[in-house]
């Protein structure tokens, strides 16, 4: 009875150590996310998507699907920008052995020399939080789903334009 009391601890702490195994992995991936755009390592942005990577608007509606699509519209946004992204205090789920969710509350602080190509911004300090699902695939974490929620939004405009 002992050794089988035992052997179930044994298995359940393995189970908690690759648990904790995952959340580390996938809290290294956000990490690199946010590197590879504040550092514009565009060619290693793809890879930490699904292929498949479906960007949803807060309100549910689907902005853009797939990793390549993704990544390449950072690179249009952010190419120019000198940028600082924080990702804080992780809420991460394993949800199954290659499924997972989580919450990151951020931060970013971005400004263009002139302007946002598509928004028009001069500057912006963002605060709000990303939520996300992974999946493992071959062996990896990736992001599969992205939606970010602002809190604040704070804009510097170029001088004399505004919005709209």
């Amino acid at each position: 009875m002992l050794a089988a009391a035992r052997a179930m601890g044994e298995s359940r702490a393995m189970d908690e150590l690759a648990r904790l195994a995952a959340i580390d992995a996938i809290r290294q991936l956000k990490a690199r996310y946010f590197r590879c755009i504040d550092c514009k390592l565009w060619s290693a942005l793809p890879a930490l998507f699904t292929p498949d990577l479906r960007i949803v608007s807060p309100d549910g509606t689907l902005w853009l699907e797939g990793g390549q699509r993704y990544a390449d519209s950072l690179r249009f946004g952010l190419e120019s920008a000198t940028s600082c992204h924080q990702g804080l205090t992780a809420e991460i789920e394993i949800t199954a052995p290659c499924r997972a969710t989580g919450i990151w509350a951020m931060q970013d602080i971005i400004t263009w020399p002139d302007r946002h190509p598509r928004e028009g911004w001069k500057a912006i300090l963002g605060r709000g939080h990303y939520h996300e699902s992974y999946v493992r695939l071959d062996g990896v974490w990736r992001i599969a789903t992205l939606t970010l929620t602002r809190i604040s939004l704070d804009i510097t405009w170029p001088e004399g334009a505004g919005p709209g």
